[in-house]
């Protein structure tokens, strides 16, 4: 049996979106791929500071962080990128200029507004779960750094003149019609995994790519197998070799038994 790499979305692919578990199906399959003597890793959008440390501790060789910004094997950062301190100072007074809301995404911190008011960027600030309150942080802080960025708007805000200027240094994401995920041009899920693959030695086409959202289209494109949960979001399903059931009915069991990675 050749050794595969394989990377797994957290939201919508291990995690349940509505009720906020790992499946015991997910779990189960995962010991049983590491048992064979694959490398599985969290290939996520999350930048570290919201890295959930129940997942973590499942058992996984590594995390492409940040949509490729950061990447840990075996507990040992082999690469970090931030934005460098006067393009953020920059795009902090954008934001401002043309009324965005959002989240500014650190390794250890996440940056918020003082005056936030898009209803979900509140509702993650008041405590939801997904962002602790030891890592919250608010723009104007001294030791602002940041990896990336989700920004929300509504129609107060001029997310079209952000988009134009910064689209040649970013990649946006939409993510849903008031939501962009946004990143360095030079990253993305797909980079990190090509950097795994060269660093580790494995070919290409021994990796897997399973997601969720159509923050994962880079690295379902640059899989040699690619992965869509069923419950996840049917733009990605065209795209994709092979579409599992949803996540709480064992999806990332049955593609791992399809593919003949646990049997």
């Amino acid at each position: 049996m050749k050794q595969h790499m394989i990377f797994f979305d957290i939201d919508g692919t291990l995690l349940d979106d509505e009720q906020g578990i790992v499946p015991e199906s997910t779990v189960r399959a995962l010991h049983q791929a590491r048992e064979n003597g694959h490398l599985l890793f969290i290939c996520t959008g999350r930048c570290q500071a919201i890295w959930p440390s129940d997942i973590l501790d499942i058992g996984f060789d590594g995390v492409v962080g940040g949509c490729g910004t950061h990447i840990v094997y075996h507990g040992e950062e082999l690469l970090h990128a931030v934005i460098e301190p006067d393009l953020r100072n920059e795009i902090v007074a954008d934001l401002r200029k043309y009324h965005i809301d959002g989240i500014l995404e650190s390794k250890h911190n996440s940056y918020f507004r003082k005056d936030c008011w898009m209803p979900v960027v509140k509702t993650i600030f008041e405590g939801n779960g997904t962002f602790s309150t030891d890592c919250q942080k608010f723009w104007d802080d001294d030791e602002l750094v940041f990896d990336k960025m989700a920004l929300w708007f509504d129609d107060s805000s001029d997310m079209a003149a952000f988009k134009a200027k910064y689209e040649d240094r970013f990649s946006f994401i939409l993510r849903d019609p008031t939501f962009y995920e946004i990143v360095p041009k030079e990253y993305s899920k797909a980079t990190g995994i090509e950097f795994l693959c060269r660093k580790l030695g494995i070919d290409r086409e021994n990796t897997i790519g399973v997601g969720d959202s159509t923050n994962d289209l880079p690295m379902l494109s640059y899989t040699g197998i690619s992965v869509a949960m069923g419950s996840g979001n049917p733009d990605i399903f065209p795209v994709v070799d092979y579409v599992t059931a949803a996540v709480m009915e064992d999806g990332i069991e049955k593609a791992l038994k399809k593919y003949k990675i646990i049997f």
